[in-house]
């Protein structure tokens, strides 16, 4: 009776590795999958701070700030043409 308790928990233990190693298999797939993602976020708010008119609807809601990450894309865009 104790071999076969025994044989069971090497079974399980086996199990939760297997899912261990596949999820750990996963991580690059799902790394590249957010970095596309990310990539693609940048793309909109660099189209967006290159909008003169976007900028301008931002100061008229005086919306002056926004989220650090979000800043070198501003500069970015500043770069591009001058915002008032």
């Amino acid at each position: 009776m104790n071999r076969i308790y025994q044989d069971r928990v090497k079974r399980r233990r086996v199990r939760r590795l297997t899912v261990q190693v596949k999820n750990t298999l996963a991580l690059p797939g799902r790394a590249k999958t957010v970095a596309e993602s990310l990539q693609r976020a940048n793309a909109v708010f660099r189209e967006l701070f290159s909008d003169e008119n976007f900028v301008t609807l931002l100061q008229a809601e005086s919306l002056t700030t926004i989220p650090t990450y979000l800043n070198p894309l501003l500069k970015e865009a500043r770069n591009g043409h001058e915002i008032g």
